[in-house]
């Protein structure tokens, strides 16, 4: 099962990183949504998960790029800000299955791999 972690924050990428490739995924890691839509244009990924808080391109338009990209891939949007009704209905509108609020446990992101 192919990954992509896209975040700004080099120290989350490098925690997604070591969980999932000791789970034996395998994992790319990009620190923006520029660098994740042109390498989505090559590669397909099961899971994007998605920091919705990023400098440059807004992450809402890179989510809604992912989803035409690559329609089958599943998206998870991450953030360090509080989570309220209309954030989760917003990301979830626009094709993510949930949202994650950071900090997060490993068991948190397993829920949405397979066993």
């Amino acid at each position: 099962m192919n990954i992509l972690v896209v975040d700004d924050e080099e120290d989350i990428c490098s925690m997604f990183a070591k969980w999932l490739e000791h789970e034996r995924f395998t994992v790319e890691c990009v620190l923006s949504g520029y660098k994740a839509l042109g390498l989505l244009e090559k590669t397909y990924f099961d899971i994007v998960f998605l920091d919705i808080v990023m400098p440059g391109v807004s992450a809402v338009e890179v989510l809604k790029r992912i989803k035409k990209i690559s329609p089958k891939s599943k998206v998870v949007a991450i953030t360090g800000k509080l989570i309220d009704r209309n954030l989760r209905e917003s990301v979830q509108k626009r094709g993510a299955v949930d949202i994650l609020q950071k900090p997060f446990k490993i068991e948190n992101v397993m829920k949405y791999l397979p066993d």
